[in-house]
């Protein structure tokens, strides 16, 4: 089942206050202006109003879930309901502490409920993933054939890690191929040795066949309205590079074709 994360919650506006150090006075209403005997218990009984505060941040959350009209007014209803009841306990701390407990289970199940249903409607809403171009769907087995055709099997990871991004600036995905999660048993330089691992780029441009480097790390980046791919590569690529020093590749699109570029990165 989908869930959605509390950063996400956040974000829409519907995370749950939190209910750490909440002070021994009701939250849905001003202790200072009560005038039934019921808000009067809810204030003069400390547990009672722990148990308000928890119903009222549990409510403060329900009522930002959006919901169809009739969900809506039955959402308001069952709130009168509460106060409505609330008041027919009067000053009896044993009612109210019932009545309140009920409340909370029943505003914990609805926002659960209404947590699923946006879930649900946001997986409804999204569009799907584009399937991969055939040239990068047979790169992606090639990886497997060559671990068996070196007398190892594939164990893990089927698929190297993939990334998208319009590197030659066509308006159409690209695919970057690391295969450094792969991992061949029995034969365990399948993918990778101290230069790195195989890389693969397949542009659009180029009718998705691919093309090998070695290196780590590839990183997408957008520079202004370019995209451009960063590649740990072996040092000795770079002139100059001293033990312990870095040697990075930028590929970047010149027009026609992805050029790299090398720099040292000291320690």
């Amino acid at each position: 089942m989908s869930r959605i994360s509390a950063a996400t919650l956040v974000a829409l506006g519907l995370a749950l206050p939190s209910l750490e150090g909440t002070p021994a006075a009701a939250a849905s209403f001003d202790c200072g202006r009560t005038r039934t005997p019921d808000e009067r218990a809810v204030c003069a009984t400390p547990a009672l109003s722990a148990l308000d505060s928890e119903m009222g941040a549990l409510w403060y959350a329900y009522s930002r879930f959006p919901l169809l009209m009739g969900a809506s007014g039955a959402r308001r209803d069952d709130a009168q309901a509460f106060l409505t009841a609330r008041g027919a306990c009067g000053a009896d701390a044993a009612c109210l502490a019932r009545l309140y407990e009920a409340r909370i289970a029943t505003l914990k199940e609805q926002v659960a409920s209404a947590i699923g249903n946006l879930a649900r409607q946001a997986d409804a809403d999204a569009p799907p993933a584009p399937p991969a171009p055939q040239p990068v769907i047979d790169r992606i087995a090639a990886f497997g054939r060559q671990c068996r055709e070196l007398g190892g099997t594939l164990k893990g990871n089927a698929a190297p890690e993939t990334m998208t991004g319009d590197l030659d600036r066509d308006g159409r995905p690209d695919y970057v191929l690391n295969s450094a999660n792969l991992r061949c048993e029995g034969a365990a330089t399948a993918f990778c040795a101290n230069d790195g691992c195989t890389v693969a780029i397949a542009l659009s441009s180029a009718g998705y066949a691919p093309l090998d480097l070695r290196g780590a790390n590839p990183t997408l980046a957008q520079e202004g309205d370019a995209t451009t791919l960063a590649l740990w590569v072996d040092r000795f690529a770079c002139d100059g590079a001293k033990p312990g020093d870095a040697c990075w590749s930028t590929w970047r699109w010149d027009g026609s074709a992805l050029k790299a570029s090398l720099a040292v990165h000291p320690q």
